[in-house]
């Protein structure tokens, strides 16, 4: 196993700005686009059946698709499931710039883990080239637990071939999260924006 540096980035909330609170939510036209309330499908999805979607328990174009047949647009799965993927990527190639130059400097590896389904994660990594800034993006429907679970980070670790949690930097929006990490051993720091990360990252490595 390495124990070279490793910095370890979330997705929503520090590449993607597009989650819902964040600068550019993917759900700001939801309700004209769709005719679907965003507070609802909170409720109503991201509040029951997407804890198993992004578990890996269950598949969301399933879920989705039962969701969506309740509000009359089950023949329009498929183009729902673009439009959201579409809209969720606000990437900050900024920031990947910053690890990108970070990853030259130092050798070291950089991953993203995310709580995310399948069928999201990959769209990220093969359409919006996410794969190529990435050794790996390590996600909660393949590791069949989400952050903030201690589990989650150390079945990371194992995965990403790592010896000591504390050649990691992992870099995440949510406090929770951080604290998670920490617990599992790792260092961790709550994201604000890509001036404090990068000036982390001058330091690390």
């Amino acid at each position: 196993m390495s124990s070279d540096p490793v910095l370890v980035l979330d997705i929503d909330g520090v590449v993607s700005l597009a989650h819902p609170g964040g600068p550019q939510p993917w759900d700001a036209g939801l309700q004209h686009d769709w005719g679907l309330s965003a507070e609802e499908m909170v409720r109503d999805f991201f509040r029951k059946d997407w804890l198993e979607v992004v578990r890996g328990r269950l598949d969301l174009y399933v879920a989705l698709h039962e969701y969506l047949d309740r509000k009359g647009l089950a023949d329009r799965l498929e183009e729902f499931v673009a439009y959201w993927f579409e809209k969720d990527a606000a990437i900050d190639r900024e920031l990947l710039a910053i690890t990108d130059t970070w990853r030259r400097r130092t050798g070291g590896r950089v991953f993203a883990a995310s709580n995310q389904e399948h069928h999201r994660a990959a769209y990220l990594r093969d359409q919006q080239g996410l794969g190529a800034h990435f050794d790996e993006i390590i996600y909660s429907a393949a590791l069949g637990v989400c952050k903030p679970d201690r589990v989650f980070f150390t079945n990371a670790q194992a995965r990403m071939g790592i010896s000591a949690a504390q050649s990691i930097l992992f870099v995440d929006d949510s406090a929770a999260n951080v604290d998670g990490a920490r617990m599992a051993g790792w260092r961790a720091m709550l994201y604000r924006d890509r001036d404090s990360l990068g000036r982390a990252l001058a330091g690390w490595g």
